[in-house]
């Protein structure tokens, strides 16, 4: 049974958007998912279903503004992709040294690579990033909350995204490859 990762956006952030982690993982209980775990609380949640990728977006989409009264826009990635994306880090050194340091941006979409440099050259900071298919790689050395260019990163990217810090990424992995055994 395939298994997914659902990346809900903007939870639990200002006090404006507040869910309870137990409530979203029942909410997908409620629409048929296996498995399901989540992590932290920022609205990070592991499970399976036979249903298609398209089919689980809408349904999470319908599920969270039915369970909760708000709309939070859900990314979903196969636990595959996902585990290309870990693979993929060009930063690996860095976050092997210091993962608060690197974050990953899941797009909607390929990001504007070249208007992410200019943004880059801008901000003058001292971050490095690379675009890869529908992702953003990002070290930010002097961490992602003081970075301007962090700031202005989806807004240059011209397509939605949700960020994730490299412990969260790997902590995924583990739980999406724990639900597949």
């Amino acid at each position: 049974m395939p298994v997914f990762i659902a990346l809900y956006r903007g939870l639990n952030v200002g006090g404006k958007t507040s869910v309870k982690m137990e409530a979203l993982r029942a909410m997908h209980e409620r629409i048929g998912h296996r498995e399901v775990k989540n992590y932290i609380q920022s609205g990070n949640v592991v499970f399976a279903t036979d249903d298609p990728a398209e089919d689980v977006v809408k349904a999470c989409a319908v599920g969270f503004a039915q369970a909760f009264g708000f709309s939070s826009r859900v990314m979903l990635v196969g636990a595959d992709r996902w585990a290309e994306i870990v693979a993929g880090n060009p930063y690996a050194e860095a976050a092997a040294e210091d993962p608060k340091t690197v974050h990953v941006g899941v797009c909607l979409g390929r990001p504007d690579a070249a208007k992410l440099a200019a943004l880059l050259a801008k901000t003058k900071g001292r971050e490095a990033f690379e675009v890869r298919d529908d992702v953003v790689y990002l070290h930010a050395p002097d961490g992602v909350g003081r970075s301007k260019f962090a700031e202005g990163l989806e807004k240059a990217a011209g397509v939605p995204m949700t960020m994730r810090n490299w412990r969260t990424m790997e902590a995924l992995q583990e739980m999406a490859e724990a639900v597949e055994d």
